[in-house]
């Protein structure tokens, strides 16, 4: 299905999260519809993080996707969706993604994304897409952070209104839709190649919790991440990660 020309968008002054916003309303919501709030009350990132969610400076919003229904399909739209809106608000701050789901400047976390299935019935009816993006944040906002992060404020020393970001993700989010109704190759290449670590050495916490140092050789067209790395026999290996933590070395970027 082609959805139609007007973007459905729902503003919120505050909600615990957009994610489960969506999640809870699913039924009732079109397919693409963006939820966006003021304020999250428990916003989360990925495995549980907290989410720092104040009011009037950033951009939390899920959009809702009732046709696709693999959340990595759901997580390259939006990541390309995302990147297109920001080169086009920001055109003077280099953004690329890092694996799997968080957007860079340099060596800081700017945005990062979440997806989440719907279950009607033990199945996959849907899935609610996450995006928290640090729009008008300055240095004192991230004091006490354990991770390195920035705004768009920070990164080009503008104030940008989150309300014309909005929009204008939804109208990007529309059009990589219809480029991925089309066909998938093309919204694939351009996420891959905005993963700019690829070729590069990383470290890389495993879900089970095994660190691992080497070079990020790929990504799947399932998204997995190959990962070539020296064995403590001294072999070498390329092993795919479905998830993990990736951390940026000093010759990363």
């Amino acid at each position: 299905m082609i959805p139609g020309t007007e973007e459905e968008i729902i503003f919120l002054d505050e909600v615990d999260s957009t994610n489960t916003y969506v999640r809870d309303r699913f039924d009732a919501l079109s397919d693409l519809t963006l939820v966006v709030a003021d304020r999250q009350t428990a916003g989360r990132g990925r495995l549980g993080r907290k989410w720092l969610s104040p009011s009037g400076l950033n951009f939390y919003g899920t959009f809702c996707f009732r046709n696709v229904r693999d959340g990595f399909h759901a997580g390259v739209l939006c990541g390309v969706a995302l990147l297109r809106t920001l080169a086009e608000a920001t055109p003077e701050v280099d953004c690329y993604l890092k694996w799997p789901n968080d957007v860079y400047v340099g060596k800081a976390k700017l945005a990062g994304l979440l997806g989440e299935g719907v279950l009607r019935q033990g199945k996959i009816a849907g899935i609610a897409f996450g995006i928290g993006v640090n729009i008008n944040m300055t240095p004192e906002h991230f004091a006490g952070l354990d991770q390195r992060a920035t705004s768009l404020k920070i990164a080009s020393g503008r104030d940008f209104d989150v309300v014309f970001i909005a929009k204008s993700l939804a109208k990007s989010l529309k059009r990589c839709y219809i480029n991925y109704l089309d066909s998938f190759d093309g919204i694939f290449s351009e996420w891959r190649r905005a993963n700019r670590l690829i070729g590069r050495t990383i470290g890389l916490v495993s879900a089970d919790g095994r660190r691992c140092e080497g070079i990020f050789r790929d990504v799947t067209e399932t998204g997995e991440l190959l990962l070539e790395y020296a064995r403590p026999d001294g072999t070498v290996a390329v092993e795919a990660f479905n998830c993990g933590d990736v951390s940026i070395g000093k010759s990363s970027i």
